[in-house]
């Protein structure tokens, strides 16, 4: 859900997968792309941050 996130998509994608074949390559996309930079509508962006 945190990838997601970090996408800004919502945690309710992930019942994209429950649709055969498509729903989880489309989520694997997801998954795979670099995270938006800068803050979005779910907090700061952790890796400009810092631990």
């Amino acid at each position: 859900m945190r990838r997601l996130h970090d996408t800004d998509r919502s945690g309710w994608w992930l019942l994209i997968s429950l649709v055969p074949l498509v729903g989880f390559i489309l989520l694997i996309i997801w998954l795979a792309r670099p995270g938006d930079a800068g803050p979005n509508r779910f907090g700061q962006d952790p890796v400009a941050t810092g631990p």
